[in-house]
């Protein structure tokens, strides 16, 4: 190992698990120095989902599956200067919150409620073995942070696992439901470190809409999350969204392709977003920057949805494993400016159930 280049060296390490790349770390200063090296292109612990939860629920849900991280002092090669020192001491005489927009969404007087205090949650995945019998066994973490840290200690400690979920976790889904990270206290604890990628490494991230923290919420999203999956926008309370908000909407659409390779909406109904997508798709001269897939989702009944005139029929497709019927009608779309730039609408429908349309560029 010590004798083959680096290049090799690095593809050994792609080979190793997150568990194997840790104990590895640990052999000598060699290792240790090779893999914080290339941390970034190894493996991640991988966790199934991250969510920020009410403070009280973990409370009232603590069971003895549930693993409460200790909020307590670290051990850590961070080195605090005086020039961050003094940044931080303003920020805790200014009582800049770790957290922002938390409020939990009251359907029955449909309102949002203030919430107090945060959590950050993980769940984590893994077998079990009774005799001859294997099953899953889901692992829940609970992470309290203080959202208005009153020490220069706790903003030490809060760096310390945010540093540890930016640079080794891995996590399939996030819903950030109760309120996200304040981007102002993440840059302040970090300043200006450029060795730390500060973002959460997700396969799929899930958004409750509420047009007030709407666009404060795409920002930090589409800046925090390194998406490898789908941004998906949970419409289905409240699809009368307002024009600028769709606009918001329909921005991250045709220019953040580049950050975002898929997005789903849930909805009860097709919604003005899907004309503007598909006049842009056939008129527009630029489609560099746009997202190349784009769904919307409905669970409870069929979208009426309108094609272009320019759309073509290609097949259809029915499908009925077990009892289920699911049937796939697939159209192509051309650009009028370019006809090399094809497009591929479906619509699959699950019995009366359920449906979905989604558009690909090609």
């Amino acid at each position: 190992m010590f004798s083959l280049p680096s290049e090799v060296q690095l593809d050994v390490l792609k080979c190793l698990k997150f568990k194997q790349l840790f104990s590895l770390k640990q052999t000598n200063f060699y290792f240790y120095n090779l893999i914080k090296k290339y941390e970034g292109e190894l493996a991640r612990m991988k966790f199934c989902s991250l969510s920020l939860i009410p403070t009280l629920k973990s409370v009232w849900q603590k069971v003895d599956s549930w693993v409460f991280i200790n909020f307590e002092p670290v051990v850590s090669d961070f080195v605090l200067n005086d020039h961050l020192l003094e940044k931080w001491g303003k920020a805790i005489d200014e009582s800049i919150p770790l957290f922002s927009y938390l409020f939990e969404y009251d359907f029955v007087y449909d309102i949002p409620v203030d919430i107090p205090d945060i959590a950050v949650h993980m769940t984590k995945q893994g077998i079990v073995k009774k005799g001859s019998w294997l099953g899953f066994k889901e692992s829940r973490f609970i992470l309290e942070l203080p959202n208005i840290p009153k020490t220069i200690k706790e903003m030490i400690i809060i760096r310390y696992w945010l540093k540890q979920l930016f640079k080794f976790a891995y996590f399939e889904n996030a819903s950030l439901e109760y309120g996200i990270f304040n981007p102002e206290m993440i840059n302040l604890l970090f300043d200006n470190d450029k060795t730390i990628l500060k973002q959460f490494y997700v396969q799929d991230i899930k958004r409750l809409f509420n047009d007030e923290v709407t666009e404060k919420f795409y920002e930090f999203a589409l800046n925090r999350f390194a998406i490898y999956g789908c941004l998906e926008i949970d419409l289905y309370q409240d699809d009368n969204i307002t024009e600028k908000y769709t606009d918001i909407l329909f921005n991250i659409i045709i220019n953040e392709g580049n950050r975002v390779p898929q997005v789903t909406f849930v909805v009860s109904k097709i919604i003005r977003l899907y004309d503007l997508i598909i006049e842009y798709i056939t008129t527009s001269k630029d489609l560099s920057k746009m997202v190349s897939t784009i769904a919307f989702s409905c669970y409870t009944g069929k979208l009426n949805f309108k094609l272009p005139e320019n759309a073509e029929y290609k097949t259809c497709e029915i499908l009925i494993p077990d009892i289920e019927t699911w049937k796939s009608t697939y159209y192509k779309i051309v650009n009028i400016y370019n006809p090399k730039i094809k497009f591929e609408l479906s619509n699959t429908e699950h019995d009366e159930y359920s449906s979905c349309v989604c558009i690909k560029k090609h």
